[in-house]
């Protein structure tokens, strides 16, 4: 049997083990999916999941090739309104569970964590209506023109060994934070083994290296910035040369800390003893720690070529990886495999 149709195999299982606990998921388990019908739980659930985008008619005749076992977009929808999103959530942590010898990279799960954003229909009463940016110079008025457009922003823990997806969070497009969110599905991941979670420069927070320093058997490997307003001061000094450096970064959401030590980095972490509300401008960060707390991690800086001009340019990666085990040529190969 190839690895192919083993993994139907384990779908399939895991699936109908899913049909069998349907009243679990149902929103009224006493009448939902007790008449017999030609969409009966089992078939929802394989109908949902087989779907590749396209609009529902579409989608249900690629299902039911035969006219006579077709049911209505209507059908569908009636059924879909029974059953609580959180089945499919179960099904993807069922079918993961399922991965008894995941292929490891040096010993460790390798993962990444990503987003992306996902269109829905417009709806102007909608919770992830948003309003994008349609052109990058502004117009006469010095205004930028924007359209409002009903945006999904979905964050994916994937693992790229194994090529499959471990947790997915869905976050309004207009509200979205990235970084907490990886925290969430970091402090929700239960594996066997160590693991690696590559980021790229979109998750470069204190907040998030002091929690992979802390979780259990999780290691992190993130892209910081080098030159832009955003980058880390102690990152941004270093030399134009291939390094390899254990940093201490001193970190307080303290002010009078900050004023008796301005070498210290000020997390405006919002205080509720104090305040209830803050001002729009008043641009706050999440921090899970105490006052006052040293970030220990490793810093790689490496050198890279660009294929395109052929200039030299660097990239730098924070890790609390060792580097007896991740020397730096390691760690350019590491990175790249994200």
């Amino acid at each position: 049997m190839t690895k192919k149709h083993q993994v139907f195999r384990q779908l399939d299982s895991v699936t109908d083990k899913a049909a069998e606990y349907i009243n679990y998921f149902a929103y009224h388990p006493s009448k939902d999916f007790t008449r017999k019908r030609k969409m009966d739980a089992k078939t929802f659930i394989k109908t949902t999941l087989g779907m590749q985008g396209n609009c529902l008619n579409k989608e249900l005749a690629d299902a039911f090739p035969k006219f006579s076992e077709r049911m209505t977009a209507s059908a569908y929808e009636q059924q879909k309104s029974k059953v609580n999103p959180r089945l499919f959530k179960v099904i993807l942590y069922e079918f993961n569970s399922t991965l008894k010898q995941p292929a490891l990279y040096r010993g460790y799960r390798l993962l990444a964590i990503d987003g992306s954003d996902f269109a829905l229909p417009y709806d102007k009463h909608s919770p992830f209506l948003c309003n994008i940016q349609t052109r990058k110079t502004p117009s006469a008025d010095n205004k930028l023109t924007t359209k409002g457009a009903c945006l999904i922003h979905a964050n994916i823990l994937y693992d790229i060994a194994n090529c499959c997806y471990l947790d997915c969070l869905l976050q309004s497009r207009k509200g979205m934070d990235e970084r907490s969110a990886a925290v969430h599905m970091l402090q929700n991941l239960r594996l066997q083994h160590r693991y690696i979670v590559l980021m790229d420069r979109g998750y470069e927070s204190f907040n998030l290296f002091e929690h992979g320093n802390r979780l259990p058997d999780c290691n992190y490997v993130v892209r910081l910035r080098t030159k832009d307003k955003g980058a880390i001061r102690e990152i941004s000094a270093l030399p134009d040369q291939e390094c390899d450096l254990e940093m201490t970064f001193n970190i307080t959401n303290s002010a009078k800390q900050k004023k008796l030590h301005p070498e210290y980095h000020k997390i405006n972490a919002p205080n509720r003893r104090y305040k209830d509300k803050y001002s729009p401008k008043y641009r706050t960060a999440h921090w899970d720690f105490e006052s006052f707390c040293p970030v220990h991690c490793r810093i790689v800086k490496l050198k890279i070529n660009d294929p395109q001009s052929g200039s030299t340019k660097w990239e730098v990666l924070a890790t609390n990886l060792s580097s007896n085990d991740f020397p730096l040529s390691e760690m350019k190969k590491l990175y790249h495999l994200r």
